[in-house]
């Protein structure tokens, strides 16, 4: 009987196999540089790796996978994080994909399903408009032509769609979303981007100055492309005129959406280098993680925050002071401490320091250590003596050695400077990203833990 079952589960295995319907990308890399090509899916705005290859000695490759979903999945090269050199393709099974990859562009040639010749065709179209917004740290800028060619652009996609139907009529609509989305995209991308000068909105033409952007933050529809999660936040700071997200728990309310509000949020809690912050954001805003992917985020943002929840032992650290004389965190058991991770380059370090020294006067005679420590390369080590008297900085100085070889840096995963830590009198975690100086509330978490009971 045994026998039978097994038999009999195999021949189903087999069957199903047979029935799998997978999609096969042949195509050829023509960049430059050698490049391995990886193929991602798209997971609630954001695109994640699900295969990758090294294209043979003439760029030869393949790709054949089981698409999960009927929709839009993204390949090209470069780092898997970033949605830049990422090309859409639509995949639904049992199809083939056949192009070429460039070093700034993708080309479709030979056999290809309506749906990737209907897409490709407005990619070309809308390529150039592309390039200034999104790649604008690639080539010339002319901030004033951009909008008179995104508005040409605009005008054409109107009825762009008419006498393009696949008979994939699931397809046919995406693709009248996609334009609407990657008309949003570009624009958002030129006037929220970082760059030297801001567009002016005098020169904003029809589509720019009707733009409305709660249209799409009313439902997931943007959640379907590989540059969601990027437009999303776009998009919030364009409605608040907000181009920092400075106040973002206030815009927070302009997203009608809810599993928005959730992606909006979780982009901030990825952010996060406490465990202390990121519970306080869980506790507030847990009710908009909607879907099985949110919930399994948050709990993997948690796990990686673990060891550093309060009351956790510090992971003690070794530094030296102007004189050579060895200065450890645990040296200083039985007060608070509050440790501040610096560099003699950081501006934002600099803009901290009268703060630092007020909030040092105020606690002088209580149990609160102040103890600075310096990244600054060993190279740099006698400037930052030197800066330490030019700036009469008090507390306690010490010289880590350098940023990314530094003990405190692994062991607190600092890739950002200021950093403020607090640590309780028995050499525990409070904060590993306290408030800064210049904010109120690390007078009140200092008060706060002076009060405890010994």
């Amino acid at each position: 009987m045994k026998k039978y079952c097994a038999f009999f589960a195999l021949l189903l295995s087999a069957v199903f196999s047979a029935n799998a319907q997978f999609t096969e990308i042949n195509g050829v890399s023509k960049t430059v540089k050698p490049n391995n090509v990886r193929l991602f899916k798209v997971v609630m705005g954001r695109i994640e790796e699900i295969a990758n290859t090294t294209p043979n000695a003439n760029g030869s490759f393949t790709l054949k996978f089981q698409p999960e979903y009927k929709g839009y999945y993204a390949i090209g090269f470069g780092d898997k994080y970033e949605i830049l050199d990422k090309y859409k393709i639509y995949a639904k099974g049992n199809d083939k994909i056949n192009l070429e990859l460039n070093d700034s562009t993708y080309v479709l040639n030979g056999e290809n399903t309506k749906e990737n010749q209907v897409l490709y065709q407005w990619y070309k179209l809308a390529y150039k408009v592309e390039c200034r917004s999104v790649y604008f740290n690639r080539g010339k800028r002319n901030m004033q032509g951009f909008f008179p060619e995104l508005q040409n652009l605009v005008s054409t996609s109107r009825n762009w769609m008419t006498g393009k139907e696949t008979g994939n009529a699931e397809f046919d609509q995406l693709m009248k979303s996609t334009i609407d989305h990657d008309l949003a995209y570009f624009t958002m991308a030129f006037i929220i981007s970082p760059r030297a000068s801001k567009p002016n909105p005098n020169d904003y033409t029809e589509y720019v100055k009707s733009f409305n952007a709660e249209q799409y933050l009313q439902t997931e529809e943007l959640l379907k492309f590989p540059y969601g999660t990027t437009l999303l936040r776009s998009l919030v700071a364009f409605k608040t005129q907000d181009y920092y997200n400075s106040a973002w728990e206030k815009q927070l309310p302009g997203i009608s959406s809810d599993v928005l509000k959730g992606e909006f949020v979780l982009s901030k809690m990825a952010a996060v280098k406490s465990y202390t912050n990121y519970q306080e954001l869980n506790d507030a805003y847990n009710k908009y993680f909607l879907t099985i992917d949110q919930k399994e985020r948050v709990k993997k943002i948690e796990a990686g925050l673990q060891k550093f929840k309060p009351g956790t032992a510090a992971v003690n650290f070794t530094c030296w002071d102007a004189s050579g004389k060895e200065v450890s965190l645990s040296d200083f058991k039985g007060k608070i401490v509050l440790v501040d991770v610096w560099a003699t380059w950081c501006g934002p370090c600099n803009k901290e320091i009268p703060y630092l020294k007020k909030l040092e006067e105020e606690f002088q005679g209580k149990d609160v250590v102040f103890l600075g420590v310096s990244v600054d390369e060993v190279k740099d080590k006698e400037k930052w003596k030197s800066f330490l008297i030019n700036n009469q900085l008090e507390g306690v100085q010490v010289f880590a050695g350098g940023w990314h070889q530094s003990t405190i840096a692994k062991s607190y995963n600092i890739n950002g400077i200021p950093r403020f830590m607090l640590f309780d009198r028995n050499g525990n975690i409070i904060n590993v990203d306290a408030p800064r100086p210049s904010d109120p509330k690390l007078k009140e978490v200092l008060n706060e833990w002076l009060s405890k009971p010994l």
